[in-house]
């Protein structure tokens, strides 16, 4: 099996790799209106995305397929102790379709991924893991912590 960053002419079939994952992980009964925009808005990201850099995406192709995926976003913010850059990154849509999993292709593409953000001089590489993925993500050195905090605009009284 091949490891490689992914290419812009597989918009496609990046898109419909992220949709499994949601299919996965999420109630997506959402109404066909919705999962069409999300659909169209995925699309759309990954399209700018190519062209200005802000997500890497690694892929494992098998039998002329991809049938793994995991991606860095890249953001930047002031410089704080540690780094003086600013530049971090989200690690997202780690996914292997069922057939392929408990082959090492997800620790592969985290390798690659953790690589490239060690490369770019990168500060910290985040991400919510599920209850499968903390196993992987521990053994190459992710923290769990109790500092994160979110607030989701869209359901907020405040």
């Amino acid at each position: 099996m091949l490891i490689r960053l992914a290419q812009a002419s597989e918009l496609d079939a990046l898109v419909q790799m992220r949709m499994r994952l949601f299919g996965d992980l999420v109630d997506f009964n959402q109404g066909k209106g919705a999962n069409e925009q999300l659909l169209a808005a995925t699309r759309d990201y990954y399209a700018r995305a190519f062209d200005n850099h802000e997500c890497k995406t690694w892929v494992a192709e098998a039998d002329g397929k991809i049938v793994a995926t995991g991606s860095l976003v890249v953001f930047v913010r002031p410089p704080y102790p540690g780094n003086t850059s600013g530049k971090d990154a989200y690690l997202l849509n780690m996914y292997t379709m069922a057939e392929y999993r408990k082959q090492g292709l997800a620790r592969k593409i985290l390798q690659q991924a953790m690589q490239y953000a060690r490369e770019q001089g990168y500060g910290k590489v985040w991400l919510q893991a599920t209850d499968d993925g903390q196993p992987l993500y521990a053994s190459a050195g992710f923290a769990s912590t109790s500092d994160y905090m979110e607030w989701e605009v869209s359901q907020s009284g405040a």
